[in-house]
């Protein structure tokens, strides 16, 4: 599987958390900094909407960036190596197939751990 991105997918904060708890996933709202990070992957899926804000994110076995917006949704399937990378931050609200109550250590896993 790999990264796909979904534009125009919703139109409300609302949308985003109805289909989250839909699909019983764990969800968690949050404002991520400027970023850019190095390849790497999890050990979880996640969906991602993007409330406000930009971001670029590499899905290096298809070697191919996909830029996401407000209303867009990115869809990160577990074990795909990728890298993000915003100038001003973006805002999200997140579906998670793991509780991130239950994480510990480093959840951006080395591209040699793959």
């Amino acid at each position: 599987m790999n990264i796909r991105v979904h534009q125009g997918y919703f139109q409300e904060p609302h949308q985003a958390s109805a289909e989250i708890e839909a699909q019983r996933l764990y969800a968690v709202e949050m404002l991520v900094p400027p970023v850019s990070n190095a390849s790497h992957w999890h050990r979880f899926s996640t969906r991602i909407y993007i409330l406000d804000g930009e971001l670029t994110i590499t899905d290096h076995e298809l070697k191919q960036a996909f830029t996401a917006g407000p209303g867009d949704l990115v869809e990160v399937p577990q074990r795909v190596l990728h890298s993000e990378f915003s100038k001003q931050g973006y805002k999200i609200i997140a579906g998670m197939t793991v509780d991130p109550a239950g994480l510990s250590g480093p959840i951006d896993l080395e591209a040699s751990l793959l």
